[in-house]
């Protein structure tokens, strides 16, 4: 069954299943990442940015801003039901991540083939303006 909710459409069955494996992930819990929606080949989530996920600059670390990417591009590569491992990543910061409450980040399958899977992910602020960008290859392991 699916739903609109906030202009996306949301399989609830996917949404609940992702859900229940990142609340298992004590990583995904530790930098406070929320999923926001699943569809299949599809994942978007947000952390609340705090004061530990800061570096030196005063801005959100490079490594959790990758974090967030490569957690979430495995989980819309796991939409389609094999469990999956990194192979592959690759990260353009653009802007600093800074002066936001949450950052977001999408995930979209571009390919999801027999073995591997390529992710394209999609980091921005509260007003939407994309700060990083990303693209991570999978292997599924099942």
């Amino acid at each position: 069954m699916s739903e609109v909710k906030d202009g996306a459409v949301q399989n609830n069955e996917i949404f609940l299943r992702l859900q229940e494996v990142i609340s298992r992930n004590p990583f995904a819990n530790y930098i406070g990442m929320e999923l926001l929606d699943a569809a299949p080949g599809y994942a978007r989530a947000r952390i609340h940015l705090e004061k530990h996920h800061e570096n030196i600059y005063g801005g959100v670390h490079g490594g959790c801003a990758f974090s967030l990417a490569d957690t979430l591009a495995g989980v819309a590569a796991a939409t389609y039901g094999s469990y999956v491992t990194t192979l592959d990543a690759s990260m353009n910061y653009m802007r600093p991540v800074s002066g936001s409450e949450y950052l977001y980040c999408e995930a979209r399958v571009q390919r999801s083939g027999s073995k591997i899977s390529v992710v394209r992910t999609e980091l921005t602020n509260d007003e939407g303006t994309l700060l990083i960008d990303g693209s991570f290859t999978y292997y599924h392991l099942s």
